[in-house]
């Protein structure tokens, strides 16, 4: 039987990740479910082995296996082994912060088919306004594996709609040509009016 996925969008601060949690939360109280967590390299947000919400009325921290962003494969071995120590098979795969991982649409439909249900949060578009890693590939998994996609909303400071997460440095808005990860950056969602993006080719 093919796994399900479960994919949660949406840009900074529309608490992707406490939604993520809550998921997990459910399916391992009521269902009594083994939710496999995974943290991706590149977040660094929280500490290692750690997913924390920035919202700390829900869900606040877990737990989770810790991988290289370029590698998502390495959690393979980890599967099974986690599998022989409960005893039993994992029933669920989370990925947080899916955007940063490498392989991320074969990685996810691996999972699926060798029959795990599969949750991923991330974002949909990097600082450039631009599909941000993998995480719009998916969507083509969830029509074709089943499942659901979850858009969150969050809203700019003039109370529109954002749509951008707008990357400040020393409180300005990032050039166009700065990296598209970079450790110790600030993010704040936006809406298109009050998108900034100084050095844009078009």
């Amino acid at each position: 039987m093919l796994g399900k996925l479960e994919l949660i969008v949406g840009p900074m601060r529309s608490n992707k990740t406490a939604e993520l949690l809550r998921r997990i939360e459910t399916r391992r109280q009521y269902a009594k479910q083994y939710v496999l967590l995974l943290k991706p390299s590149d977040d660094t947000k929280a500490p290692a082995g750690l997913v924390e919400s920035r919202n700390q009325k829900g869900c606040g921290k877990m737990e989770a296996v810790a991988f290289r962003s370029a590698d998502p494969w390495t959690v393979l071995p980890i599967l099974a082994a986690t599998e022989q120590q409960i005893g039993k098979r994992v029933e669920c795969v989370a990925i947080d912060e899916g955007q940063f991982v490498q392989d991320l649409f074969l990685f996810t439909r691996r999972l699926l088919e060798s029959g795990y249900d599969v949750m991923v949060s991330g974002l949909e578009l990097d600082f450039r306004g631009m599909p941000f890693g993998e995480m719009l590939d998916l969507s083509w998994l969830v029509r074709t594996y089943s499942g659901n996609i979850t858009e969150l909303v969050a809203y700019c400071s003039c109370g529109a709609k954002a749509l951008y997460p707008q990357r400040l440095i020393d409180g300005k808005p990032a050039p166009y040509d700065s990296p598209i990860i970079m450790a110790g950056d600030f993010y704040e969602p936006r809406c298109a009016e009050h998108f900034i993006l100084p050095g844009r080719p078009h």
